[in-house]
């Protein structure tokens, strides 16, 4: 029986989220939408530009979410937010890419986000899955999903590691196991 083992990325392999938070607290006051920190991080998974259109809604304020969302990413370039390894797993991955098993990144993020970190850390992956190679995020199954379909294993043959709710739910709603990570920020 062939298995895979299928990784969030942000909060997961790498702490990027007080990074993100910043700058998606940052651009959204600019067009003066509030953001709840907490609400923020339970809908991690989900992607930027969805993150941004749900405050912008519970606002009740149109904005151009493409904007928004270009500037969270300006706004991490012009302030060099701290980011760092989290190496509990990223020891997990290097152990499962060892022993031949196939590994996935499954994120809600841009590849444009990740990729700079995947190469700077020299994390060594059988797949990236971003936002831009789906439909809908997390909490759909859509990025795990396209992974196991990616590494050529059937979905109830992965294990998903993963931080958020929403991506809890889209492991189980992609009939796959799903261990639950909880990241002390």
């Amino acid at each position: 029986m062939r298995i895979a083992y299928i990784f969030d990325f942000d909060g997961v392999l790498v702490n990027t989220m007080p990074a993100s938070f910043a700058a998606y607290k940052q651009a959204l006051a600019e067009v003066n939408v509030p953001i709840d920190e907490g609400q923020y991080y339970r809908q991690a998974g989900m992607t930027g530009q969805e993150q941004i259109r749900y405050f912008a809604e519970r606002a009740g304020i149109a904005v151009d979410v493409a904007r928004v969302y270009a500037r969270t990413r300006e706004i991490r370039k012009e302030r060099s937010l701290p980011i760092d390894r989290i190496e509990c797993n990223l020891e997990l991955l290097h152990i499962l890419r060892r022993a031949g098993v196939p590994v996935a990144i499954a994120t809600g993020s841009s590849h444009q986000s990740v990729e700079p970190l995947i190469n700077n850390f020299g994390i060594e992956v059988d797949a990236i899955i971003a936002s831009e190679d789906i439909q809908r995020g997390k909490p759909f199954p859509d990025l795990f999903l396209r992974a196991a379909e990616v590494l050529s294993v059937p979905p109830e043959n992965c294990t998903v590691i993963e931080d958020s709710d929403a991506g809890i739910e889209a492991a189980r709603a992609a009939g796959m196991t799903s261990f639950r990570f909880f990241n002390k920020i």
